[in-house]
């Protein structure tokens, strides 16, 4: 193998996922953000999809241009706040941390769950229930992209 063609991984430092979060929370604020997520918002998954563009346009900005350099560098910046959890800048700067709502949840073991819209990954809808087995314990998660 040449050199030329060897693989080259570059891993944002510490402090440049700083540089790129505080970058991201500006972008996340800003009107052309917000009314591009508007745009989208009756598109199931919508905004995620308008996120994971913006994300991708800010890791490539900095330089993290390869597909692999890229999927890393997008990864690193979504879970900074877990590689990092002292640094107060990933804990308090993004909004989608700031405003996690995640919790265990109400419902316990037995409870009946009402009937909810969800769509799938081709965006058809599908009501939960429709994915239960009555012959089998069924177990909820959820959870989002970003």
């Amino acid at each position: 193998m040449t050199d030329n063609n060897k693989l080259s991984l570059t891993i944002p430092t510490e402090k440049m996922l700083e540089k790129l979060i505080i970058e991201e929370e500006q972008i996340r604020m800003s009107k052309e953000y917000q009314d591009q997520c508007t745009l989208v918002k009756d598109i199931p998954n919508g905004w995620l999809d308008v996120t994971q563009k913006m994300q991708i346009d800010l890791i490539k900005k900095h330089g993290f241009v390869s597909e692999m350099n890229c999927d890393v560098a997008c990864n690193m910046l979504r879970r900074a706040r877990y590689l990092y959890p002292d640094n107060k800048i990933f804990t308090e700067v993004p909004v989608y941390v700031r405003n996690n709502k995640a919790n265990a949840g109400k419902y316990k073991e037995g409870d009946h769950v009402p009937d909810v819209k969800l769509f799938n990954q081709c965006g058809q809808e599908v009501m939960l229930h429709h994915l239960f087995d009555d012959t089998k314990p069924t177990i909820i998660f959820g959870g989002s992209q970003t």
